[in-house]
């Protein structure tokens, strides 16, 4: 089911922000986009995500002490753009979530966690494409994705590649992903860069590169702070 939830999110996107335009011609952005980085293309970044945002950008973005951070490298999946690289601290923080009840009093649970930052999603892409992906979608677009996805899935039904019941499941995440999706503009930050408002992380668009950013530091308005100055360090050292 996690290959169907990938496939999910990217027919989702598809779905709302794709254009009439021609493989070719995205091609060519593509290769424009590339050449105006200066050479700083994805593929440099491969497996180099610690030299892409260091330790010590981590710890100068989220004002914590360097000695002090362990890292994570997620390379989990096979594809580049999905890896991760994350520096955490612990402060001794407790979460209280409400998605994670406990069994006896059936109030919230309250979990130990770690504050961190995180960079993702370095790859290739053409200013217009970014802008597409990362927009507030209209209600006619969120439309579009449902019927897209509806037709989708049925296709895959009738050729025995999905159950009725991931079917089902996919039709309701896309709904899912679409409530309250919206983006804000960060002014003066890269090429264009965009806050988003439900999942709470950074999107930057530089010279032909786009990366993400993410943090837990444990209020919104530190995290997005942090996002945005770790997102500075970075484009310092393009």
């Amino acid at each position: 089911m996690k290959i169907v939830n990938l496939s999910v999110l990217c027919l989702f996107l598809l779905a709302f922000t794709c254009k009439d335009e021609n493989k070719e011609g995205l091609e060519n952005q593509l290769e424009t986009a590339i050449a105006s980085s200066g050479g700083k293309t994805a593929e440099e970044w491969k497996g180099k995500l610690d030299q892409f945002f260091t330790l010590e950008m981590a710890a100068e973005a989220t004002d914590y002490q360097a000695s002090e951070a362990t890292k994570e490298y997620n390379q989990v999946l096979k594809s580049p753009e999905t890896h991760s690289m994350q520096y955490k601290w612990d402060k001794g923080r407790i979460e209280t979530s409400e998605k994670i009840k406990n069994p006896i009093t059936g109030k919230p649970m309250e979990i130990p966690t770690n504050d961190y930052i995180e960079v993702s999603w370095v790859r290739n892409t053409t200013l217009e494409q970014f802008k597409h992906n990362y927009h507030t979608p209209t209600q006619e677009e969120l439309a579009n994705a449902s019927k897209a996805m509806k037709e989708k899935m049925q296709e895959m039904q009738n050729s025995g590649k999905a159950t009725a019941e991931q079917a089902s499941m996919a039709n309701e995440m896309v709904v899912a992903l679409g409530e309250g999706l919206s983006f804000d503009e960060i002014p003066n930050l890269g090429s264009y860069s965009v806050w988003n408002n439900k999942d709470k992380n950074l999107k930057v668009f530089f010279n032909g590169l786009e990366f993400q950013l993410y943090a837990n530091l444990g209020t919104e308005t530190k995290n997005k702070q942090a996002c945005i100055k770790a997102a500075q360090l970075i484009i310092n050292k393009l």
